[in-house]
C-alpha cells in the first residue's frame, strides 16, 4: 500500500501527512497493521468511558526500530503500539524478512542502525551488533 492511501485511510487517526517518516517498505506492512488494529480498537471504544481518541504524531524509524508517538488511547493502545515496535526489532525494515540489529561503523555510538537481514546488512556493508 503506498503511503497516499494510508493517509487516506487512516486521516482520522493521522495527525497529518508528515507522521510516517522514513518507513521501509519492510515495515510498511507492520505500521499498517498497527493503524488498522488500533483503529478498529477505537471504533469500539468510543464513548465507553474515558476513552480519548487516538492521534498519531510519528511513526519513523529511529536507531533500528519504529519509534511511535500518540496522543489519547488507554493501555490496550499502548500495547498494540509496543508490540509494533517490538516487531520492527526483528523484520528487516527494507524487504520484511527476519532481521537483526546492525550498524554502519565498527564504533556503535557513532553509527547509523538499522535492522536488517543479513543479505541486505552485507549489501550496505554493515556490522552485527551482537
Amino acid at each position: 500500500m503506498e503511503l497516499e492511501k494510508i493517509y487516506e485511510k487512516y486521516s482520522d487517526i493521522l495527525s497529518n501527512k508528515q507522521v510516517l517518516v522514513n518507513i521501509g517498505d519492510g515495515w510498511e506492512r507492520i505500521v499498517v497493521e498497527l493503524l488498522a488494529a488500533v483503529k478498529i480498537y477505537q471504533d469500539v471504544s468510543l464513548g465507553k468511558g474515558d476513552y480519548k481518541p487516538v492521534i498519531f504524531d510519528s511513526i519513523r524509524s529511529k536507531e533500528g526500530w519504529l519509534e511511535i508517538e500518540f496522543r489519547g488511547g488507554d493501555g490496550v493502545v499502548a500495547e498494540i503500539a509496543n508490540f509494533s515496535r517490538i516487531l520492527s526489532f526483528k523484520t528487516c525494515e527494507l524487504c520484511g524478512n527476519m532481521g537483526k540489529l546492525y550498524c554502519s561503523e565498527k564504533w556503535m555510538h557513532w553509527s547509523n542502525k538499522k535492522t536488517l537481514c543479513a543479505p541486505h546488512a552485507i549489501k550496505l556493508f554493515y556490522y552485527r551488533i551482537t
